[in-house]
């Protein structure tokens, strides 16, 4: 059988499925099969949602979408809000759609202080050069960086004493993510923590992860911005650089929202991964992903995220003073761990021993795959079913 994701709708699908009748006229010719190879569509969004409103084009993908998806064999889904539509606006039997939710690979999972450490280490000018010159000592970029720091008498890496908060974002720089709301809520959060005593010593660093169109215009913006209390920086990260330096994150910002309101942000997947909590812009089904007070905060307008920064790191600074007038309280030698003080704490609890991707897509995918082979095929050989990380995982 054949797997495609979608999108892109156009002209992938037919594509695709005039390829499997192809394919499978030959092999009737030469005898090997009596039926063409099976179709299974794999839902990511809808692809004409991604068009421009009120576009003729659009409404010519929408039709052409709607008449492909019964020509497939099978349906898998990143959502139950897509396998509900799938179902009732497009009439495909609930037989025939399956929903394969969206899991972290191995990647992304937490890392010790060691490994934070060198990270940190390697990304130390950059972060440093975004800060404040207000703000105190910010490591020497060997045996301390900005969040940790290498305690030469036990040989150990522990978090560093006084160290900001941070907070990451990633984001392709589009119209369809809101950058503006960010930086509307950092403004705001500068203010509050100005304003209240308890927070005069909290520092707040802000890295914003990758590419895009809207990317330069953004950090002209963030570059007139007056700030006290927080920092903000834009980079680049290498692909094995990224996993590592999440998990450093004490807490994530999602602005995705959906075109079609029917997927999930991978980004807040990768933070889940790494036992990160979030702060996830409001759509249609994002609670499948974030629930609200569980696992992460929810807002709809940057006053809202910018009041969650505020109750989420705000713990951060009592507990290293309670820290500092106990100094063995749990056996720490430096400061607080990320992501593991006041609420965050909790969600990240709830972030733990989530299902990772190889699992699912035993559970899931490879059912789908292994029930259309059979059905599509009367000669069967034996064949490697493979996931799209290409690691083959059964005999089908």
């Amino acid at each position: 059988c054949l797997l495609v994701q979608n999108p892109p709708a156009l002209p992938l699908l037919l594509v695709a499925r005039v390829y499997c009748w192809i394919l499978g006229f030959v092999l009737f010719c030469a005898g090997k099969r009596r039926k063409c190879p099976g179709l299974i569509i794999d839902w990511h969004n809808l692809g004409y949602s991604m068009l421009a409103e009120g576009s003729p084009f659009r409404k010519v993908a929408k039709i052409y979408e709607t008449i492909m998806a019964p020509t497939a064999d099978a349906h898998l889904t990143v959502t139950h809000a897509m396998k509900a539509f799938l179902e009732s606006d497009l009439q495909l039997p609930s037989t025939k759609v399956v929903v394969l939710p969206d899991c972290p690979p191995y990647m992304f999972q937490p890392r010790s202080l060691a490994e934070q450490h060198m990270i940190l280490q390697k990304l130390h000018p950059k972060l440093v050069k975004a800060c404040p010159k207000s703000w105190p000592e910010s490591g020497n970029g060997k045996s301390s960086t900005l969040l940790t720091e290498y305690h030469a008498p036990t040989g150990q890496y522990v978090p560093r004493r006084g160290r900001p908060a941070l907070i990451t974002s990633s984001t392709s720089w589009t119209p369809d993510e809101d950058f503006g709301i960010l930086l509307q809520a950092l403004l705001l959060l500068d203010a509050f923590i100005q304003q209240d005593e308890s927070t005069k010593n909290l520092r707040v660093m802000v890295v914003v992860t990758g590419k895009g169109p809207e990317k330069a215009q953004y950090e002209i913006q963030i570059s007139k911005l007056t700030l006290h209390h927080v920092a903000v920086t834009t980079l680049w990260l290498e692909p094995g650089d990224y996993p590592p330096f999440l998990a450093c994150a004490d807490v994530g910002v999602s602005l995705h929202t959906s075109t079609s309101g029917l997927d999930l942000p991978m980004k807040v997947l990768d933070l889940f991964g790494c036992q990160v909590p979030v702060c996830a812009m409001d759509f249609d089904c994002l609670t499948e992903l974030v629930q609200d007070d569980v696992n992460g905060r929810i807002f709809t307008d940057s006053a809202q995220l910018a009041q969650q920064l505020l109750e989420l790191l705000k713990p951060l600074t009592a507990v290293e003073s309670s820290w500092k007038l106990q100094p063995k309280t749990n056996g720490h030698m430096g400061g607080v761990p990320c992501h593991s003080f006041g609420k965050l704490h909790q969600y990240s609890q709830q972030l733990q021993n989530r299902q990772r991707w190889q699992q699912n897509w035993d559970q899931h995918a490879l059912p789908v795959l292994q029930k259309v082979s059979r059905t599509t095929t009367t000669k069967r050989t034996k064949h490697k079913v493979c996931p799209p990380n290409g690691i083959p995982l059964a005999d089908a």
